[in-house]
């Protein structure tokens, strides 16, 4: 009965608990949610500024084109052009504006030059292949063995065809005779290497976001000569001008311009702290069951009456 008791009194506890736990839930979801607040930070969007222009011309692999295109606003202007394969200078200028959208005027230069023949190939003719005839194998009949038994068999004869040997010969003769035709040797065209040459340049100016920067550079063979410049985001002006060859390797100068600009200390943003107000509810408390144990009184006295046993004789 004391285990009963425990066990009762465990129950009773861990309903409470759970009691209490469903209650702060309610609560809690209760409670009205208090909104973070937002900032929006407006930026007055300028219009796009930008040019570029850049250039390119290799004699070596026939690559000659330049591009140029500048843009204020909705209104871009450019043009490009280049070297066909057939020689021909194709050159393309085109306008774009939001009230008539993409314009382009193509025109053509120069006359389309006939490319060379390719060189024909010459092929030897494969020798011709001489195939021996197989020679004619004879095999000796076996020999006709008598019995003296009264009855008398002939031994059949064997018909066997060696078709496998005769194919064998006629491949090893094939491979024979293609080892030793000539291999005609492929045509390969040689180019002269010329030293590369380019040049090219472009430039951006961007007041929104203070994308502002350029470089160029020319190459003429192994000697490259070039410079770029950039604004950092502090303000300053930073121009870079280097070379590179064969004999001295790369060499740069970086020099700076300007002073920097001190940036805005970023907005302090103030948030309104959630006021949450939780409602606990009392726990309910149980009153401890009591056990009433009913035991009966023990027997004092046991008294047994003898058997009467009476005998007649």
């Amino acid at each position: 009965m004391r285990h009963s008791y425990i066990s009762t009194t465990v129950t009773a506890t861990m309903a409470a608990k759970f009691f209490v736990v469903l209650s702060l839930a309610v609560a809690a979801s209760a409670l009205p949610l208090v909104p973070v607040a937002k900032y929006a930070y407006a930026e007055a969007e300028a219009p796009a500024h930008y040019e570029f222009q850049y250039s390119v011309h290799d004699e070596h692999t026939g690559d000659i084109k330049q591009q140029q295109e500048a843009r204020s606003g909705d209104d871009v202007h450019g043009s490009y052009s280049l070297v066909q394969p057939d020689g021909v200078h194709r050159i393309v200028e085109y306008t774009s504006d939001k009230e008539h959208g993409f314009n382009a005027i193509v025109r053509y230069e120069g006359h389309p030059i006939p490319q060379p023949a390719p060189a024909k190939v010459a092929y030897a003719a494969p020798a011709k292949i001489a195939y021996a005839t197989p020679a004619k194998i004879t095999y000796a009949a076996p020999a006709k063995i008598a019995y003296s038994a009264p009855i008398s068999y002939a031994a059949p004869v064997a018909k066997v065809a060696y078709a496998p040997v005769a194919k064998l010969v006629a491949v090893l003769a094939l491979a024979v005779a293609a080892s030793a035709l000539p291999v005609a040797p492929v045509g390969q065209i040689a180019y002269a290497e010329a030293p590369a040459q380019y040049d090219f340049q472009y430039s951006v100016h961007d007041g929104q976001s203070g994308d502002v920067k350029q470089q160029q550079e020319n190459r003429a063979g192994d000697a490259v000569h070039g410079s770029y410049s950039l604004v950092q985001p502090d303000g300053v002006h930073r121009v870079v001008e280097y070379t590179a060859d064969k004999e001295h390797g790369f060499n740069a100068v970086v020099r700076y311009e300007g002073q920097p600009v001190q940036a805005p200390a970023p907005a302090k943003l103030a948030y309104a702290a959630p006021v949450a107000k939780l409602a606990y509810s009392a726990p309910v408390a149980y009153a401890a069951p009591v056990a009433k144990l009913a035991y009966s009184a023990p027997l004092a006295h046991v008294s047994y009456s003898s058997p009467a046993i009476s005998y007649q004789h």
